[in-house]
């Protein structure tokens, strides 16, 4: 049993989720727009859940289960970084630095996609 569970919208790919933006004559990469808007998403669910500002600060196993809005081929590797930042931003934990463990799966399709997330603590 997860000492958290929740769901979470569908996130981002990684593939999209950074941007370079043009600095003088450098190049600066950033979050990308979808990036940004899935952060936003998600804290809102999260502050919903009563979980934002949950300040978790020791280590932690995840399992995240996504369930893609399409039965189109994915990758489970693209997904994860979103979901860690949005938790992050939201302030459910310190960092996920402290993500010693982590699972993907691949779920069921699901309209409108969203991932399942269980979050255990280590004693």
């Amino acid at each position: 049993m997860a000492d958290y569970e929740f769901k979470l919208p569908w996130p981002p790919t990684v593939n999209h989720y950074h941007q370079p933006i043009r600095r003088g004559s450098g190049v600066r990469i950033i979050k990308g727009g979808k990036a940004r808007e899935y952060a936003k998403e998600a804290g809102k669910v999260i502050d919903a859940l009563g979980l934002a500002g949950e300040a978790i600060s020791g280590d932690v196993a995840i399992t995240i289960t996504l369930h893609p809005p399409t039965l189109a081929s994915y990758d489970v590797d693209g997904r994860p970084k979103g979901i860690l930042d949005a938790l992050t931003e939201a302030g459910f934990w310190l960092d996920d630095s402290q993500v010693q463990r982590m699972t993907v799966e691949k779920g069921n399709k699901v309209k409108g996609g969203l991932v399942v997330v269980r979050v255990n603590l280590f004693q």
